[in-house]
Order: C-alpha cells, then structure tokens, then sequence
C-alpha cells in the first residue's frame, strides 16, 4: 500500500469516527441536487405561496429576490423538485443564465435540454453547439468530481450561438412541449451576475415571451436590479418574493439535516441531542448558526472549513478553540478566492475598518487613497466585492450604505494571524 493510500484511508477513518460519510456542506445549490430535499429547511411561507399559485391554470411570472448567498437556487431548486416529484404533467426546467445571451434563448436552451426524446430540440442545442440535457449531466458530474469543494458548476461560461429568431423558436417548441405536458415552468436563475441595465434591458425585450404560455421563475438580488424592477416594472410580475435571513432555531435544524444526510449510522434529529450535532458540541453548533445570520452560504462556509481544521487537527470534537481556527480559515480563504486588485483591496479594509462606508462618511483623504474623486467612482469596486460575498450592501432608504461580511476578520486580527 502506498503512502497516499494510506492516508486516503487515515483520512476515511478521520470522518468515520464522526459517523460521516464525508463533508455534508457545500455552497453550491446545484451539488446538493440529489440531498436537496433532505437538507432543505424552512421558508414554509414562500413555498406556500408560490404553491398556491402553481395551483392556478393561469401562467405566471414570478421573481425570487434576496441577497447573495441568500438561498435563491436551493429556493427554486426545492419548488423544482417537489414539481418533479408530485406533477407528471409539469415540465419543470432550470437554467443559470449564460453568459452574453438574452432570455428568449436561455429559455430556449432550458426548454431543449429538458427534451432529450425531441429530435428539433436536439438540433436546436446542437446548432447552438451545446448538449442535451442528459450528456450536460454526465460532463458537469465529471467536472464536478475534478473541481473539487466549492465550485460552481452552474453558468455558462462562453457565448452561445443564438438562433435568429429565439423567441419564435422558443415558442414553437414550446407548443411542442404543450402537447405532452399541461405547464412548462421555466426557472432562470443568476440575473443579478449581469449588469443592472442590461437586465433591464433583457427583461423589456423578453416581455412578449414572459407573458406567453410558460411559467417562469426569475432570481436576482436587490443591489441595483429588484429594487428598481420592482418600483419601475412592477406589471411584469405576478409575485415578487423576498428570500431573506433563517431564524436561529431553523439554521440549527438545517444542521442537523445537513450532518444527518452524509451519517454512516442513522442517528437522533432532536435538537436537545449532542448526538444530533456531532462533531460539533452543542455549543459550537449554536455558535455556526449564529456567525451565519442565517445565511446559508455563509453557513455552509463556515461549516465546510471548520470541518477540514477540525480533520486537519484530528479532532476528537469540534471545541470553541478548533471552531475559532476554522472562522480564521474561512477569513483568509475569502480574501485569496477573490483574487482582487490592489485597488479593490484597499476599499474593502476601508469598509472592514469603518464598519460601514457610505457617500456620507467617506473621506477625501479615503477617496485619494483609493485614486478616485468621488464615492460613485467606487461602485464598480463595490460590486464586484458583493459579488465575491466580501461585502454587502445595507437595506436603507438613506445614502447606499456597505458593510463587510462579518465573516472577515478585521484588518488588525488579520495582521496578527499573517505574523
């Protein structure tokens, strides 16, 4: 036996002894596909109401707002799959919105690759040179098993050939689609990767395909797209749904749940259990729900690399002392994942150090130091920090206020642990 079989098996043994199969966590939706139901938790009150109004025979347009790393594709992915599994007479179809490419044809690549047995729809994906359904998840299952903790593997992420005409195409096949199915839902996820006013522009040219015989379900969050879609284009949807924070008593259950569907051993869900919780003490899995804010990115952050300091550390359990490592890791990881500029850098130990930066308590010494003359200058920055999950930007009617995740360390602690 070599020596990395042996610590392959050293490292089995290692989550063996924590009855588990392996790391339940991951901050991709669309990896936790097959456990989705298993580990999804809570928003009773959204699922109700976008239940209740599957239940009607009018099509629809929904919009599932909320901020990055809110839970938007586990949300739709969950309404997916109960369709899937209790409505034989739905399509229901997901997509992340491809790069450069409009919603007619991202609708029409959603709908073509959820009918394998279509030899049009096949054609279509094949002129666009891109896969059927079928041959996308066994690529993106390999793909999956070389990327490793951590990617996403749901966008596209090079320009698709687009027909002439993608909305006529799109409804052509979609009456084909009609012919078997009863409702088409289309689910277009990941609009706010895209620039506000090209969303806007997207949605204004989609409106006749938006209001035509499918169901659609559209996600984005509110820095610079719902709030205005919502004020401005307000007749475009039929519900508007606010994904926000979990309580703390439903992030605790979403551990348990995540922890019980990679157990080797069946073992007790109740909450007042340590078992339920283990590796992590009761305490420490009360303090992983709190440093999240109910955010399950960040809870799945957290969890995945308090996990792997506690394998690294041999740990017989996950104490407040090896949690504490594991929050130091996910500091430093959210740094290097980002891969920013010297600029970009700068802006956010500015935010870190202020607690919040704002147009009203920004400096000219700060605006010199970041080589810009005014805080619109630094809105590009800003984005781009959201959309590392580095900073956010506060829900006020005021001046556009941004705070840092709470999940890094400020500059000073930083420093330390570099030392």
């Amino acid at each position: 036996m070599s020596e990395a079989d042996k610590l392959w098996k050293e490292t089995k043994q290692n989550f063996a002894n924590w009855n588990l199969e392996e790391i339940p966590f991951s901050e991709s939706a669309s990896s936790l596909r097959s456990n989705l139901d298993k580990v999804f938790t809570g928003r009773t009150q959204e699922l109700r109401k976008i239940f209740n109004l599957l239940q009607g025979r009018e099509r629809k347009r929904i919009l599932v707002y909320g901020a990055v790393g809110i839970g938007k594709t586990a949300f739709i992915l969950e309404v997916l799959g109960v369709l899937q599994r209790n409505s034989e007479d739905t399509l229901a179809t997901y997509i992340s919105l491809p790069f450069e490419t409009d919603l007619a044809t991202t609708a029409l690549i959603a709908l073509a690759r959820h009918m394998p047995e279509d030899e049009w729809a096949q054609q279509l994906l094949n002129n666009m040179g891109l896969m059927s359904e079928s041959s996308r998840k066994t690529k993106t299952k390999l793909e999956g098993k070389i990327a490793g903790f951590g990617a996403s593997l749901e966008a596209e992420s090079k320009p698709v050939n687009a027909p002439q005409f993608p909305t006529l195409t799109f409804q052509d096949l979609l009456e084909r689609a009609l012919e078997k199915y009863s409702r088409v839902v289309i689910a277009i996820d990941d609009l706010d990767k895209q620039d506000p006013d090209r969303v806007r522009q997207l949605l204004h040219n989609a409106q006749g395909m938006l209001k035509g015989d499918a169901w659609f379900i559209l996600t984005g969050h509110p820095s610079g797209l719902t709030q205005e879609l919502l004020i401005g284009e307000r007749g475009l949807f039929d519900l508007a749904l606010e994904i926000t924070a979990l309580d703390q008593p439903t992030t605790y259950q979403m551990l348990i749940n995540y922890l019980a569907s990679a157990r080797i051993r069946e073992t007790s869900k109740d909450p007042i259990n340590p078992d339920a919780v283990y590796p992590f003490t009761i305490e420490t899995a009360k303090n992983l729900c709190e440093r999240s804010e109910g955010i399950p990115r960040w809870f799945n952050r957290i969890g995945s690399y308090v996990l792997l300091k506690a394998a690294e550390l041999k740990a017989e359990k996950i104490t407040p002392e090896v949690f504490q490592q594991g929050l130091e890791d996910v500091s430093q990881q959210l740094r290097i994942h980002a891969e920013l500029s010297a600029e970009e850098y700068y802006v956010l130990e500015v935010i870190l150090a202020k607690g919040v930066l704002s147009d009203e308590n920004i400096t000219m010494d700060d605006l010199k130091r970041m080589k810009v003359q005014e805080f619109s200058q630094l809105l590009p920055i800003l984005d781009k920090l959201i959309q590392f999950d580095l900073v956010r930007r506060l829900p006020t009617d005021k001046a556009a206020e941004y705070q840092g995740n709470p999940l890094l360390l400020p500059p000073s602690e930083q420093s330390d642990e570099e030392e």
